[in-house]
């Protein structure tokens, strides 16, 4: 397919790496190239404009101007780009405002790439729009797979989440953070009594000191804090705080999360 033939996509979100991961997803078949990436509202108008985009993916927290910002400008400036919304914020009342906006379509991150890459050919070939945003405001539409495969792999859903709260995989923090994770998805008392129980777990996984494990934890979110761990867990919980977690907090939240989508790969499933 001669480059003119694709269709030009435009991506916006704070995360770099997940945008890497949108980008290899969207230009495997080679019907798609990415022409632009930025985590700037303002930019993804200038893009559509200067690059005559035909499609943008875009999240709803962006660094400068949000996605609703982005819908607006883009319904006033008469674009007739084809607009998905990819969040993790997943509430029905953000999903009709997106909607009412003119977003043409909404998932929920974590995504799955097949059924992305559906969607957008679905709405750039026209078929029956109107169904679709009725039909898209549903809960049984919002997706809970990760690109590239479904929910199977736990562990590297949990590694993308770390790093994007800006948790290096170099840390110690890093690797007893998602082992505290994959142990209490799998079991809901590990949990309780977290000190006595969970970090001298884990310290023996490690050969290390339960003291050890706690202090590499405490460490690694309070490193997140000072990048973009608080904004990524805000999409995770739902509702932003002011204080750091501790680390009991903070294993607790993402273990409901990641319980919550392995529950729903399960309906889907079965």
């Amino acid at each position: 397919m001669n480059e003119s033939e694709k269709l030009k996509v435009v991506l916006a979100d704070r995360d770099g790496f997940y945008l890497q991961k949108l980008k290899r997803c969207l230009e495997r078949k080679g019907d798609m190239t990415v022409v632009g990436m930025t985590d700037s509202g303002p930019a993804v108008l200038e893009m559509v404009r200067r690059l005559n985009a035909d499609v943008v993916l875009l999240d709803i927290l962006l660094g400068d101007r949000d996605g609703f910002w982005v819908l607006e400008s883009l319904k006033k400036l008469g674009s007739d780009c084809i607009c998905i919304m990819i969040s993790a914020i997943d509430s029905d009342k953000l999903v009709r405002r997106a909607i009412g906006l003119g977003a043409d379509y909404y998932m929920a991150k974590p995504i799955q790439g097949e059924l992305l890459l559906e969607r957008i050919h679905q709405l750039v070939d026209g078929e029956d729009r109107e169904s679709h945003e009725s039909s898209k405001v549903t809960a049984e539409d919002v997706s809970a797979y990760v690109i590239d495969g479904g929910y199977q792999n736990l562990e590297a859903d949990i590694s993308a989440t770390l790093s994007r709260m800006g948790i290096s995989a170099s840390i110690k923090g890093y690797h007893f953070i998602r082992r505290a994770i994959m142990m209490a998805v799998d079991n809901e008392e590990a949990l309780i009594g977290i000190t006595k129980g969970l970090y001298p777990d884990i310290g023996k996984l490690f050969k290390t000191s339960a003291s050890k494990v706690e202090r590499a934890i405490r460490h690694a979110i309070e490193s997140a804090w000072k990048k973009n761990g608080q904004q990524v867990y805000f999409e995770v919980v739902g509702y932003l705080t002011p204080d750091k977690p501790t680390n009991g907090q903070f294993i607790a939240a993402l273990t409901e999360y990641f319980r919550i989508r392995q529950n729903e790969v399960s309906k889907k499933i079965s």
